[in-house]
């Protein structure tokens, strides 16, 4: 009981602005240059905004190391065990690949050769050793942006009991864990120089007047606006419920040098505004303005939607005022009959979007839902809503158009193995994703694209 009150009696004063500077400690670790799978171009970048933000959050020792091998790997984690003994807060951040197998997750250094499963235990880091090096500490934070695809499956025995996405949710007791992804999904790596999720952070951890208990939603928000729900972070949180603060409010002028938010930038409640105006405008009917000044009463363009409410050139309203779903509108896309068609192309068929396993249909020029879901910002996407429209044949295997819940032209490149890669041209950085071929309209016309790629190479 003495040793419980004395460590609650701790937190309180780490909480207090009056008590002297806490012992904060580091380990920040980026593996870009794998030597047996697929290099990731992020890693090394994102350690060192990582390391930058640590530093502006007041943390006494910041370790910053790259492209560990498995030697390595370990060597840093025993060290840095031994700096969090006794710290108030201790934090591992690392980014490269990871791998869940057999209900635990794995961190790859830069030389595994992994070429079965049963290899994890020896070429692998597992989570629990990283967990176990900063038992030392009173608040102990792991941040994991490694949640990408398995670069090793292909090589595996098919029935191995292992996931090829993401990583598994633990529960750690009096541990903050901040996943990239959601169990199952896989983060972004990033078109830029740095991962979406380590934009956030990076801004977020020196953020004045912000607990380290709501450090991770932020977190998560800024992901899901920035990848336009594609992305979504996961929280396992179980430490003190006493707000700790990394930077006190009153340092909020301190923490403006903060890593340049041009580095860091997501998408903020005006870039929502003028993309919630936007499908105002194209739905252009007196509920869409008005459903429009529902979410942004004091939205930039609310003058403009209340005019436009009484306005004769606004289309009558048809239907009832369409369901909310997600704070906006589902009524911003047109359905299938509303969009012209173009020419027949070697992609018209059906496919699955790979990041929330839903089917569209592409059809001359057009794409549209088969399955309705729901936009994590945007919209509720009904079936027969067009989502990819002026879809064209730009070369052999090269397609563009424009993604309408994304509002970004969107690239299009038939891989070999008969998907597509879709590169959504949003701001400030890509949204990528795949498209799964389920079928195809002419099995003949896609075999003559597949040989016209080839000839090209």
């Amino acid at each position: 009981m003495a040793r419980l009150f004395g460590f609650i009696i701790g937190l309180l004063l780490f909480a207090s602005a009056q008590t002297a500077h806490a012992k904060r400690v580091a380990l920040i670790i980026g593996n870009s240059d794998y030597q047996s799978s697929s290099s990731l171009a992020n890693p090394a970048n994102d350690a060192k905004i990582i390391a930058d933000a640590a530093q502006l959050a007041d943390f006494d020792n910041v370790t910053i190391a790259t492209d560990l091998s498995n030697s390595k790997f370990q060597l840093a984690l025993r060290d840095f065990r031994k700096q969090a003994i006794g710290a108030d807060v201790a934090m591992v951040y690392f980014a490269g690949h990871g791998i869940e197998s057999q209900g635990k997750n794995w961190l790859i250094p830069v030389d595994a050769e992994l070429k079965s499963s049963l290899d994890l235990p020896y070429e692998a880091i597992n989570l629990d050793r990283v967990m176990e090096s900063l038992s030392g500490a009173q608040i102990r934070m792991v941040v994991l942006d490694a949640c990408r695809n398995n670069p090793f499956a292909r090589s595996w025995k098919s029935g191995t009991r292992s996931l090829t996405r993401g990583l598994a949710g633990v529960e750690a007791d009096d541990v903050l864990v901040i996943y990239a992804a959601a169990p199952g999904q896989t983060a972004m790596d990033g078109e830029d120089q740095n991962s979406p999720f380590a934009k956030s952070f990076a801004r977020r951890l020196p953020q004045a007047g912000l607990p380290v208990q709501l450090l991770g939603g932020m977190v998560r928000d800024d992901v899901l606006a920035a990848t336009g729900g594609m992305q979504r972070p996961f929280i396992s949180a179980s430490i003190t419920g006493t707000p700790v603060y990394l930077v006190d409010a009153a340092s909020g002028a301190e923490s403006s040098n903060a890593p340049e938010t041009s580095a860091i930038a997501v998408l903020d409640e005006a870039a929502l505004d003028a993309l919630a105006w936007q499908g105002a405008v194209n739905a252009n009917t007196p509920s869409a303005y008005r459903s429009y000044l529902d979410e942004f009463p004091g939205g930039k363009f609310a003058g403009l939607a209340i005019e436009n409410t009484k306005s004769e050139n606004a289309a009558p309203d048809s239907v009832p005022k369409p369901e909310k779903t997600g704070g906006l509108i589902n009524a911003f896309l047109p359905n299938r009959y509303e969009v012209e068609q173009g020419e027949a192309l070697p992609i018209d068929g059906i496919w699955t979007i790979s990041t929330i396993k839903k089917r569209i249909r592409i059809e001359k020029g057009r794409a549209y839902a088969i399955d309705g879901w729901t936009h994590a910002l945007i919209l509720k996407v009904l079936p027969e809503m067009v989502v990819l429209q002026n879809i064209k044949r730009t070369a052999a295997g090269q397609y563009e158009g424009y993604d309408l819940p994304l509002t970004a032209r969107a690239e299009m490149s038939l891989r070999s193995d008969g998907n597509i890669n879709i590169s959504a041209k949003t701001f400030p950085f890509p949204i990528k994703y795949t498209l799964i071929q389920e079928t195809l309209d002419s099995a003949g016309e896609m075999e003559t694209e597949q040989q016209a790629i080839a000839s090209r190479k």
